[in-house]
């Protein structure tokens, strides 16, 4: 008789603290309730992203954290309560999500987790890793509990980039029949100014390092790489790049198909191989690359185009190497395909105008 009464107490008092807890929520049953594990104070600037992150309509119901003798403390606005477990203030509270704000000593994270996840509650661990000048970070689920956090710093989007691929093959295939009728016009002229082969190959860097071999129709004299040095005083570029626009090595057809870019029709080789693409970066010379400083390094993250932001912008007029760099950088950092296709349209205009240098 004694057990029943004490059971029948029980289930009354469970009955009161539901619906006690029941009421609690009305108030604000609209709202996102949301436990922070952490220290409120030292991580005020993490508060206020979150506060802001998806939901305007959050609800910080405490922040949970261990106090000076190892026990765990609730403060809840001005009051500050004593915990005796962390099971006791996930079924205290009406709690839809648990955020951790990282490493917390004395709060095992595998079994807040845990904990949420028995009771159906969302958990969130906010992971504290060093970011670079640009850049994001992505998880992948492993399995098992495990993920991968990469930080990336070049376009990852795979269906946007297979139809990049796809423009630069169909573009690749009518840029080599281009070129194949420019061979039958120019080449008889190219052999006879330049004293060499109409095709002029040269190795160039490709994507985070990799070595191609370029091919261009020839437009210098066959003597025009022991010229060089010579000009070096000359260079009208600012940084790890040579360009001389009125360059004396330069053939009288050489100048006609620079204008004009034909000189770059060849390369629709490159980028039906895979080596280039038809917008990006330009591909620098071995001996230039050598030179670059770490942040150089980041315009070779990309497949290199036959055009891109520097001849969108005009060759002439941007002549330092650092500004080069931005522009290509913030071609990566902003790359869609709807950029590929202006900086297209902009290079045809340039071509029909015979802007080339």
């Amino acid at each position: 008789m004694d057990v029943s009464l004490e059971t029948a107490e029980t289930a009354v008092n469970v009955s009161e603290a539901r619906t006690s807890r029941q009421l609690r929520v009305l108030p604000r049953a609209s709202q996102t309730h949301v436990l922070v594990v952490g220290d409120e104070n030292s991580n005020n600037k993490l508060i206020k992203l979150f506060k802001n992150y998806k939901e305007q309509s959050i609800d910080i119901v405490g922040f949970l954290n261990v106090g000076p003798r190892g026990s765990l403390q609730l403060r809840r606005g001005d009051r500050l309560q004593a915990c005796d477990e962390l099971d006791w203030v996930l079924d205290r509270y009406p709690i839809d999500e648990v955020v951790q704000l990282g490493p917390c000593a004395g709060i095992n994270g595998e079994d807040l987790s845990v904990a949420c996840a028995v009771r159906g509650i969302t958990f969130k661990r906010v992971l504290q890793s060093p970011l670079g000048e640009s850049g994001r970070y992505s998880t992948r689920h492993l399995g098992n509990g495990e993920y991968l956090l990469s930080l990336e710093t070049v376009p990852t989007n795979r269906m946007a980039l297979s139809i990049k691929r796809g423009i630069d093959i169909v573009a690749a295939i009518f840029g080599l029949m281009a070129a194949g009728i420019a061979w039958l016009v120019f080449a008889r002229r190219i052999r006879r100014e330049s004293g060499g082969s109409v095709l002029f190959k040269q190795i160039r860097v490709g994507r985070n390092g990799r070595h191609f071999q370029l091919y261009k129709f020839r437009t210098m004299y066959v003597t025009a790489e022991e010229q060089l040095s010579q000009l070096a005083a000359q260079n009208e570029m600012k940084g790890h790049i040579f360009k001389i626009c009125n360059d004396p090595r330069v053939t009288p057809i050489g100048r006609f198909l620079r204008r004009h870019y034909i000189d770059e029709l060849p390369q629709f080789w490159n980028v039906l191989r895979g080596e280039m693409s038809l917008v990006g970066t330009r591909p620098p010379i071995p001996e230039e690359v050598a030179k670059y400083s770490a942040h150089h390094q980041r315009r070779l993250s990309m497949k290199p185009g036959i055009t891109g932001p520097w001849q969108l912008a005009g060759v002439k007029k941007v002549s330092d190497f650092e500004e080069i760099v931005r522009l290509d950088c913030k071609y990566i950092d902003t790359w869609s395909l709807w950029q590929d296709l202006k900086i297209i349209g902009g290079t045809l205009l340039k071509f029909c105008r015979g802007e080339g240098c």
